[in-house]
């Protein structure tokens, strides 16, 4: 059993959790008397943020270490060798979680160190490469060129949104914030040990948030490769949240995550799960004319941070089925509500953008035509570069409920890295369908459809074709 893998899913879970946290303990009553703000003292604040740094990789070593991971076996003469020669790589033996989902929400922990310590969202994106430098230096035997790109680039949205969601839970003095905001950000929590509050206030920001559960079944389809066991046959328990911060429909802001949206949901039956991270924030948006007493607009440059996968193998993936696609992209966004009548409104988001690090992974082909299951560590990263556009359609009415529809679609040319590649293209589908019926202000009831697609076209290796149906009855709450 893997136990890396087996703590990043778990650490997968609790992620869809978190939105939700943060919605509900900031709720509680605000503290009477608050605490005035530290002054600026641009040492004072590095080495403060430093230092949370330092902790999240030393408990992370530790708790790895404890769990007999060799990669955390790091030595002196291992850090010397770092230090003193070129040893850097590119790694692809790490399965997609620990790369793409796990590197990330590492990174996160950087910025979010630097974010409560008073350095704005652009002063603490240096922070997050810092602290996976020193990772990859001190704390594992050879360094990953990839795991320092990934875990920058991943971990700056996530970052600035977990560290925006704690100011929320931090906004009320209760220990069920304090406990709430721990879970929401660590790091930013870290800070109250030493007596340091949070330099900005949050509070009311939480444009609109909803939690869906149910149950899901899955449906999974792969060429060439029938022998599923029976991991996708029974269906499973399904979770998701949608947290809207701030005005989606704002006219103009020049802060970096003033608004963003953040998706998450996870399915499993406990042999198969399938997830997914969706999120976008703006960077800034600007004046739009088209602004009414009954349309709102917003278009800005928005930051995106995605992932997705389905696999077989909720522990280590150790088969043929496996549909898994990650996206960190930069691109333009046109948000627009119109409202219908005062029980109804209508709203279309939509998304172009650069995808500048995007991957996926497949396992390798040479072992595996004739078996099904496949070794630790025969599996191979398609890192690229490429575009992706997003669409989404609401209507929603008061008494006979809501419809959304969501279709995204991604493409990568691979670039040619890692000890073992193949050039080619790499295309994600992703659509959902989602129709609920409200049975009071909060609770209502629904059913989903997703759907996962993953096409590789490769030189030389094993083409992929591998999609994935589900469908979903589940009970809604919305705050």
């Amino acid at each position: 059993m893997n136990i890396k893998t087996r703590k990043q899913t778990a650490l997968l879970i609790l992620f869809c959790f978190l939105p939700v946290s943060a919605v509900v303990f900031s709720q509680e009553t605000e503290a009477d008397e608050e605490t005035p703000p530290l002054k600026r003292n641009l040492f004072v604040d590095a080495g403060y943020a430093g230092i949370g740094i330092i902790v999240s990789n030393v408990f992370l070593n530790l708790n790895s270490r404890m769990g007999n991971q060799s990669f955390a076996e790091i030595t002196f003469e291992d850090i010397w060798k770092n230090l003193s020669t070129n040893r850097w790589f590119w790694e692809d033996g790490d399965r997609f979680l620990v790369n793409q989902f796990g590197h990330p929400y590492q990174g996160s922990t950087y910025f979010a160190s630097a974010r409560v310590n008073g350095f704005s969202f652009y002063e603490s994106t240096p922070f997050a490469t810092l602290g996976s430098l020193m990772w990859e230096v001190f704390l594992e035997p050879e360094p990953a060129i990839n795991d320092v790109i990934t875990t920058s680039v991943g971990g700056i949205p996530l970052g600035e949104m977990l560290h925006r969601l704690f100011l929320e839970v931090d906004a009320s003095q209760s220990i069920g914030a304090i406990i709430g905001g721990f879970f929401v950000s660590p790091m930013s929590s870290l800070n109250k040990i030493y007596n340091r509050p949070a330099r900005e206030k949050g509070g009311g920001n939480i444009y609109s948030v909803s939690l869906r559960t149910g149950v899901e079944k899955s449906f999974a389809f792969f060429k060439n490769h029938k022998d599923q066991g029976d991991s996708w046959f029974y269906p499973g328990w399904h979770i998701n949240t949608n947290v809207v911060y701030g005005n989606p429909f704002i006219q103009e802001s020049k802060t970096p995550y003033e608004h963003f949206e953040l998706y998450s949901g996870f399915t499993t039956n406990l042999a198969s799960y399938h997830a997914a991270i969706i999120s976008d924030g703006y960077l800034f948006s600007i004046d739009n004319p088209m602004h009414t007493d009954r349309v709102f607009t917003s278009t800005g440059l928005t930051m995106h941070f995605d992932f997705y996968n389905a696999t077989n193998d909720l522990i280590d993936n150790l088969g043929y089925g496996n549909i898994q696609f990650s996206s960190s992209a930069v691109g333009w966004a046109l948000k627009r509500k119109r409202i219908l009548s005062k029980n109804s409104f209508m709203e279309v988001k939509t998304h172009a953008a650069f995808t500048f690090w995007g991957n996926s992974m497949y396992n390798a082909d040479k072992e595996n035509e004739k078996e099904y299951w496949v070794s630790l560590g025969n599996n191979r990263n398609s890192y690229g570069i490429g575009e992706n556009i997003k669409f989404s359609f609401t209507v929603s009415h008061k008494k006979a409920g809501g419809l959304e529809i969501a279709a995204y679609g991604y493409h990568i040319f691979v670039i040619p890295v890692g000890r073992d590649f193949s050039g080619g293209n790499v295309f994600f589908l992703y659509g959902s369908v989602n129709y609920d019926f409200p049975l009071g202000k909060i609770i209502g009831i629904g059913a989903r459809g997703t759907f996962y697609g993953l096409f590789g076209l490769y030189d030389s290796a094993e083409n992929v074709n591998r999609t994935l149906a589900s469908s979903c009855l589940y009970l809604r709450f919305t705050w």
